[in-house]
């Protein structure tokens, strides 16, 4: 980040430099997130803007992670249709469908810029399937690694999850929670919610690719549901090992610490949807 770009902040009074612990006249230095609020440094010795180093310490982050994307015909999860959806796994696990919508009226919604899914995509190679057949494919994939309770990665889960929730039911089909034996699903992790948590001062825009190239993952394809779900499982994974509280959490703690934080996250939108899905039914048309 270079001194004087938008996201650099200038302290507004006199202040000593957290590093040389010399005086830095108030315009003159640059303020970073420290532990205890905000520091200041002379712009020389300002350290780079990044999250903590990764760490070598157990967490959940080590066990079998399944991350989930999908690609929409728009944001109304009620509404909308899945058109493409993938899944990749902490130990290889890579699964892709596209869902032949059949008339072109169905694959777009008024306002929408939806691509062709298998254009640029992973998910090229697989072959459209009639939505009800993926969608029931997909959801035993998940259910499956949820009752092992095993952790699913979902970037922005309310979007994904209520999509996918209204659209079983909108074919027919078993929800996630009647395909569990407990009936909820969980445990889930949600890199936004997790990365809000850990440094909810820290510069930059809050999207997958921005937050992806804060920890240095790589997103080769931002909007590809392959792409998007690798760079999820990597964020995931790289908020834990730098953050060695949220990684020593256990996957129920952490599951459950995210409906708070996310609840936290979003005091100031009342009409923000439940975390992690909202279980209502689907509108058509």
């Amino acid at each position: 980040m270079d001194p004087g770009s938008p996201e650099e902040r200038a302290n507004a009074y006199d202040a000593v430099c957290a590093r040389c612990g010399g005086p830095v006249a108030a315009g003159v230095g640059v303020l970073r997130h420290g532990v205890r609020g905000w520091d200041v440094y002379h712009r020389a010795h300002a350290p780079v803007p990044g999250p903590p180093p990764a760490g070598d310490h157990p967490g959940w982050h080590r066990r079998r992670l399944l991350s989930l994307d999908i690609g929409s015909t728009g944001n109304r999860p009620w509404r909308d249709r899945i058109t493409a959806a993938a899944v990749r796994g902490s130990d290889g696990v890579a699964r892709d469908w596209v869902l032949d919508l059949g008339s072109p009226a169905q694959k777009t919604s008024p306002g929408s810029d939806v691509r062709d899914p298998r254009a640029g995509s992973d998910v090229q190679a697989a072959s459209p399937s009639p939505p009800a057949q993926a969608l029931d494919e997909l959801a035993t994939l998940l259910a499956d690694h949820l009752a092992r309770r095993e952790l699913l990665v979902v970037w922005y889960a309310p979007h994904v999850l209520t999509t996918l929730h209204a659209e079983l039911l909108r074919h027919g089909l078993a929800p996630l929670a009647d395909r569990l034996p407990d009936g909820v699903v969980a445990p889930v992790c949600d890199p936004l919610v997790l990365d809000r948590h850990a440094d909810r001062y820290r510069p930059g825009g809050r999207s997958l690719p921005a937050v992806a190239q804060w920890y240095g993952v790589a997103h080769e394809r931002p909007g590809d549901p392959a792409s998007d779900a690798r760079a999820a499982l990597g964020v995931a994974v790289a908020v834990a090992v730098a953050y060695p509280a949220i990684a020593r959490l256990s996957r129920p703690a952490l599951h459950t610490e995210q409906v708070l934080w996310y609840a936290q996250q979003m005091e100031r939108h009342p009409d923000a949807p439940a975390w992690p899905f909202e279980a209502d039914a689907p509108v058509e048309g």
